[in-house]
Parts: structure tokens; C-alpha cells; sequence
């Protein structure tokens, strides 16, 4: 080990799980996984960071358990039910490994919560599950996520974890932890390593380089839903996304929460589900949720083969770019973003504007006509265009038929954006307007069921706020 910077011996792998050399913060140290009285289900978490850890404890728990008759929402986790997700996450760990293939360790605290630890070293799964619940209630108490991530961690092995975290494109010497806004945060190489024994954090379907098709192989049948997709286009890996179990790690973008179904869910276009939301942490929870989800569309269909592309240059006539709700619709109605005015720009046959072919079959997307010209400021298109060259963003005066803006054009020449209601918006200008103005939580279930109907209970803390994801 290390020489002592810390007040206490620090191991040599304790810099492949945490971002610094310094001891570990008390939103870790003095989290337990210990449920919440009101919800027996769900695990609290006072403070932001383990949320990755938790939201993995939970859902393997909840997927091992929801197979028991008469499991609902309400059932109480026994210590036994806690082992054996804890033994789940942790077996999974050596498989696909070089060396120590039979070989668990089970870490508790060597003395004081957060130094050093004892290291248990098990052979056969019989021994890990029997020291798991041994030590159960050390899991529960404070600090016992750590020694989860610690005993999944020393199982993997320090060198493997390495060679997991490059393998799905992380960079050369990456901790399982990050530091950002002032918190040690989960990442998805350590959310993989609970969930399926890699510490591997690519959860798309297409490797980072080439393009090939990736999956995750899920021994232990949960998924995960994240806001990536709508927000920055990754395609979630079919395993994740149509776990075995329905029950599914969120990720919001920089938290963790639960989402499952107490049944099993038949596919099917118009069929209706009730699931259930968990976020332990203030102040979007501690609080459960009640949702009502129906399918429209049914499910989300399987990742292509290949990767698609997914801007073609648009056609004169299409709309190119939604740019704002209209001021007074918005503070009029908040949150009503489906009856709001929009302003849109159509596109013209610009050869500077570069994308791919249209494939053949592509869906025919509507156009729409410049019309007469209309009353009050106005946008030029064709210095909307060259916005980010120019920086100028400002409209022009109302009465004006010339842009005082760059390009100088008469308004007849320059042409201007439009405004149109969102119900006659097409379908693709109604999701951007989706991605931006509605809750996280629906985005990201959209991703799973497009375009379902989507409708939560009122809460008595929280009232008709949206699950906060």
C-alpha cells in the first residue's frame, strides 16, 4: 500500500475508485442502504453522489423480488432480500475475467467507517452469499455503499476494471467516480460494473469507434433509460432498454433513480401499465410515484444493425429550425407547451448547408409556403442563416422592408420566419418542442414507449409536479 496521506494506510487501488486522494465525503460515508418507512422500497439518500450505487442496489433488488407472490409497491425488503441482491451484483464480477475466476471478496470495515478495510476472500458463490449475509448489517449502516462498490471492485480486480473502462472507449486511467458540482458522482463504468460485472460505461448500441453493433450481456435482467438519447442521440443498447425484468435504472444526466412495473409487460399498441418512480433525494424526493403510462405506439422498436444517420439537408419548404414560443403564449399558459405559438423558419436551397442522402422510403416531410407578409418585427432567414458568423440575433423593426441586420436584403428577397400552432406542427418539430419543454422524466420514458400517454398521481408533498428525474 501507499505510504500514509490520510491519517491512515491508503491502498493502491483506492485511486482507481475515487477522484482524489482525500477522504471520502460524508454524502458516501454516511450513506446506508437502509429503506425509507414511508415507501419500504425505496432507499433515501440525504446527500448527491452515490445515487448510481443505490439506484443498482434498488433495482436488482426489486427484480429479484417482484417475482414473489403478492409483491407490490409495499413490500418490505427483508435482510435476506438485501443479500441477495448484494451477492447478485457482486457474482457477476468475475465473469469474463483472466485469472481468479471463483474468487470473491466481501470488504467490511477494518475499524473506523471510511479507513481501512478487511478484505474477505471467498471461493464458490455458496461462501459469498453466506458472508454477504453475515455482514448484512454492516451493508445497511453508514458507509455501506461503499463497501459495495469496494467489494465489486476488489472481485473484478483493479487491472481488469482498467481494461473494461478502454475497452468501451473511456480514457486511460479513469476512476469509477468523478468529481463534478462539488460531489464524488457515479459513472456509468461503475453503474455497468454493479448492473453486469464490466466496467464498462458505454450503454449505446454502437461501439464509439467503427460503429459496430454493441449489447450488454444482463445476467441479472435490469435496464436502464437515459436522457441521453433525446438529448444527445445515443441509441440505448436493446438490453437496457427491454431488460428482462421491467424495472430500470433512470438517468437523468446527473442522477440515478428507479423506475419498474410490479407486472409483466405485455407489448401491444394502446395497452395501459402502471409503473412506479423512486427518487430518494431532495428536493424532488424522498417520494414515490404512481404513473400511468399508455403505449400509443407500443414499444420502442430494437436498435438498427447498423448505425443511422439521422440529419438529411432539408428541402425548400421544410421546416428547418423551431426557434422560439411565442412571449405572451408561454406566460399565459406555462407548461402548456402543445397550445403555444411557435416560430419556425423554412428551409431554402442552400448549397453551404451539407447533410446526408435521403435513403430510399424515407418519409416524405411537409412543406410549408413563405405567405403573405405579416405585421409587427420580423426575423431574416437569411441572417438567421449566418447567425453564429455574424452574432447578430436581432429582429427587425416593424414597418421596415429591407434587414438592417448584415446581409442588407429587401424582406421579399431575404424572406422571414413563420408562425404556426403546434398542433399543425409535423411530427418531428412537435419532438423537438417534446426534448425541450417537457418533464425529463416523460422524455426519457418516451425513448421506451414514443409518445405515450403519460399521467402521475398527485403527491401530497409535491402536489401535480412531474417525478422529478
Amino acid at each position: 500500500s501507499n505510504k500514509p496521506q490520510l491519517g491512515w494506510e491508503v491502498p493502491e487501488w483506492y485511486s482507481a475508485i475515487w477522484p482524489e486522494t482525500k477522504n471520502i465525503p460524508d454524502s458516501w460515508l454516511k450513506q446506508g442502504l437502509t429503506f425509507d418507512e414511508s415507501c419500504p422500497l425505496g432507499i433515501c439518500q440525504p446527500k448527491n453522489g452515490p445515487c448510481g450505487v443505490l439506484a443498482a442496489v434498488q433495482a436488482v433488488l426489486i427484480s429479484q423480488c417482484r417475482i414473489k407472490q403478492g409483491f407490490s409497491e409495499k413490500y418490505k425488503p427483508t435482510d435476506t432480500d438485501l443479500a441477495a441482491a448484494i451477492t447478485g451484483i457482486l457474482r457477476q464480477g468475475t465473469r469474463g475475467k483472466s485469472e481468479n475466476k471463483d474468487t470473491y471478496v466481501v470488504c467490511t470495515w477494518a475499524g473506523k467507517v471510511g479507513q481501512e478495510v478487511k478484505e474477505h476472500k471467498l471461493e464458490g458463490v455458496e461462501a459469498l452469499s453466506k458472508a454477504v449475509l453475515e455482514n448484512i448489517k454492516t451493508f445497511a449502516a453508514p458507509g455501506g455503499c461503499v463497501l459495495v462498490v469496494y467489494s465489486a471492485a476488489l472481485t473484478r480486480g483493479i487491472g481488469q476494471i482498467k481494461k473494461d473502462i478502454v475497452s468501451e472507449g473511456g480514457e486511460q486511467g479513469s476512476t469509477l467516480t468523478i468529481k463534478a458540482h462539488g460531489s464524488w458522482l457515479c459513472t456509468s463504468e461503475l453503474l455497468g460494473l454493479l448492473i453486469r460485472g464490466k466496467a464498462g460505461g458505454n450503454v449505446g448500441a454502437f461501439t464509439p469507434i467503427g460503429g459496430s453493433p454493441n449489447n450488454w450481456d444482463m445476467e441479472l435482467g435490469v435496464g436502464l433509460l437515459t436522457a441521453d438519447e433525446f438529448q444527445n442521440g445515443t441509441v440505448v443498447c436493446d438490453a437496457l432498454k427491454s431488460p428482462r425484468s421491467p424495472v430500470w435504472i433512470m438517468h437523468g444526466g446527473d442522477h440515478f433513480t428507479t423506475l419498474w412495473c410490479n407486472q409483466d409487460m405485455k407489448e401491444g399498441k394502446g395497452e395501459t401499465y402502471t409503473l412506479f418512480h423512486w427518487n430518494g433525494l431532495p428536493p424532488g424526493g424522498p417520494r414515490l410515484s404512481k404513473i400511468k403510462l399508455k403505449a400509443t405506439h407500443g414499444f420502442a422498436k430494437p436498435a438498427p444493425k447498423k448505425r443511422v444517420e439521422t440529419f438529411f439537408k432539408p428541402l425548400p419548404g421544410e421546416i428547418e429550425n423551431v426557434i422560439q414560443a411565442r412571449p405572451e403564449d408561454r406566460k399565459a399558459r406555462p407548461d402548456m407547451y402543445d397550445t403555444w405559438m411557435w416560430e419556425v423558419m423554412l428551409a431554402v436551397d442552400d448549397p453551404s448547408v451539407q447533410g446526408a442522402k435521403r435513403p430510399e422510403g424515407y418519409p416524405k416531410q411537409p412543406t410549408f409556403e413563405q405567405g403573405p407578409v405579416t405585421p409587427g418585427q420580423w426575423r431574416c432567414r437569411t441572417c438567421y442563416a449566418d447567425r453564429f458568423k455574424t452574432m447578430h440575433f436581432k429582429l427587425n423593426p416593424e414597418g421596415t422592408t429591407k434587414c438592417q441586420g448584415p446581409c442588407g436584403k429587401e424582406r421579399k428577397d431575404a424572406g422571414w420566419s413563420i408562425w404556426m400552432h403546434y398542433k399543425d406542427l409535423p411530427p418531428a418539430q412537435q419532438g423537438t418542442i417534446k426534448r425541450r419543454e417537457a418533464p425529463k422524466l416523460l422524455n426519457i420514458l418516451w425513448t421506451k414507449f414514443p409518445d405515450a400517454e403519460i399521467d402521475w398521481e398527485e403527491d401530497a408533498r409535491f402536489g401535480t409536479n412531474p417525478p422529478s428525474a
